[in-house]
């Protein structure tokens, strides 16, 4: 499988090969062109130059048609400061002198041109020609030819365009190179993302990537670094779960487990069996509270849960939870208090759900609200939601414990030794019940000894 680098390197050197090998191409063409016309203007321009220093002569020797010796020597002097052969031609178009033996072709374009008055330029065989007329008050006297091979063109178009290769052949190997480097650079993230994602899926979830560019390879190094982070929190969070819920179903199992082999062995007092017998359902009951508890934060985590559709009256539940709980407060000396309007609109929930939020709030504040204290619920509408207060005289919160009071199966309550009933599911479930119907939670407390204040904002 050819790899990513590879293709990259060999995508971008052949486009850069192509593109310039194109531009050569059209340059290159350029350059013979403009090479060609100025070697055959500069004829051209000779060749004028030479039917002036020859108008004098050949008017003089013009009028008796004769060949003097006088013009050979002077054609030859310009045939060598040209570098080309000179032939004159009479105003008949008839072949007059030569500057070597060669006879020229009187039928020729250029010639014919000339003999019109007009300097002409004509290339065949691998020659150049220019004729220029030798005129004297408008009167065409004769015609002089230049002709000289191609070959000082076509040696210089050959170095321009070996010069044109070689430029092309730089720039390519300096391209190809920048297409190494800039590969090389798109690459390399890729595959340390590529080893880091490996060593993930193989469990080292601590592989994070450098976030040192500022890119879009670093954007995704960030967006990496965070999913692997939350990955490892998470992975974290089911492991502790998986602990925690394990620890806190082995405890009533057990509890049940020692009293019901006491209770079948059939020797313990009417009393104690008694007893036992409503420890094991008390236990039975505990168990059952917590699978609905993780049954619930199950449904929670996979949005499951639907969403109930019940109109419900806040103020009437407030009352029955009140009401339901209040003995037990009673018997702690816990004074129960709800402040709120005489009525407030309804609000649209599950009536389970609703029940759980506060039944869970009331307990946690009866729980941990000492004997003589107080525990006040006041409802009041704020804009479009209802805010619901739940403030206790209680033990109050740690400010160090504060950030994790929402954490399944924390116990903020270490120094009792488990002396509060209870395994940390409450708030977390509470929660994330309250942010399910679009509503938010905030515990404040003072400290230690301060008291706890929970406040709920549910929309109406």
């Amino acid at each position: 499988m050819t790899s990513l680098r590879t293709r990259l390197l060999l995508a971008y050197a052949g486009l850069i090969l192509a593109g310039f090998t194109a531009l050569a191409l059209l340059v290159g063409n350029l350059i013979s062109t403009v090479t060609v016309e100025d070697f055959t203007r500069g004829l051209a321009e000779q060749a004028e130059l030479v039917a002036q220093g020859l108008k004098e002569p050949v008017e003089e020797f013009g009028r008796n048609d004769q060949i003097s010796t006088a013009i050979l020597p002077l054609l030859q002097v310009y045939a060598d400061q040209a570098s080309a052969e000179v032939v004159l031609i009479d105003r008949n178009g008839r072949f007059w002198a030569s500057s070597s033996s060669a006879v020229a072709d009187t039928d020729s374009p250029e010639i014919s041109d000339a003999l019109n008055g007009t300097s002409s330029t004509n290339m065949r065989g691998g020659t150049a020609y220019a004729a220029a007329p030798i005129i004297d008050d408008a009167f065409v006297l004769g015609v002089v030819q230049l002709a000289t091979p191609l070959t000082p063109a076509q040696r210089l178009i050959q170095e321009r365009w070996l010069a044109l290769g070689g430029v092309v052949l730089v720039v390519t190997i300096v391209a190809a190179l920048a297409a190494f480097l800039l590969s090389t650079t798109l690459t390399s993230p890729l595959e340390q993302l590529r080893q880091a994602a490996l060593q993930i899926a193989q469990g080292n979830f601590s592989q994070r990537l450098p976030e040192t560019r500022r890119d879009e390879i670093g954007e995704v190094a960030t967006a990496f670094n965070h999913m692997a982070g939350q990955v490892e929190a998470m992975i974290e969070e089911q492991r502790a779960f998986a602990a925690n819920a394990s620890h806190e179903l082995r405890t009533p199992l057990t509890n049940i487990r020692l009293r019901s082999e006491a209770l079948r062995d059939g020797r313990l007092d009417e009393e104690t069996a008694r007893q036992y017998a409503v420890e094991v359902d008390e236990e039975v009951q505990r168990l059952g509270n917590l699978v609905q508890d993780l049954l619930l934060l199950s449904r929670l985590d996979s949005g499951r849960l639907e969403a109930g559709r019940e109109r419900i009256d806040t103020l009437r539940l407030a009352r029955q939870l009140i009401a339901e709980i209040n003995p037990q407060a009673e018997g702690h000396n816990i004074t129960l208090q709800l402040d709120a309007p005489p009525t407030i609109p309804l609000v649209t929930a599950g009536q389970a759900h609703l029940t759980i939020v506060f039944r869970n709030l009331l307990n946690n504040a009866l729980k941990f609200t000492p004997d003589g204290g107080t525990i006040t619920w006041e409802i009041k509408e704020t804009g479009n939601t209802f805010q619901h207060t739940i403030t206790d005289t209680g033990q109050g919160v740690s400010p160090e414990d504060m950030p994790h009071i929402f954490d399944r199966f924390y116990r903020a309550e270490k120094s009792r030794a488990r002396t509060i009933p209870g395994v940390g599911l409450g708030l977390s479930l509470v929660r994330m019940i309250v942010q399910f119907y679009g509503g938010s939670i905030q515990v404040e407390s003072a400290g230690i000894g301060q008291g706890t204040a929970v406040t709920i904002h549910w929309p109406i």
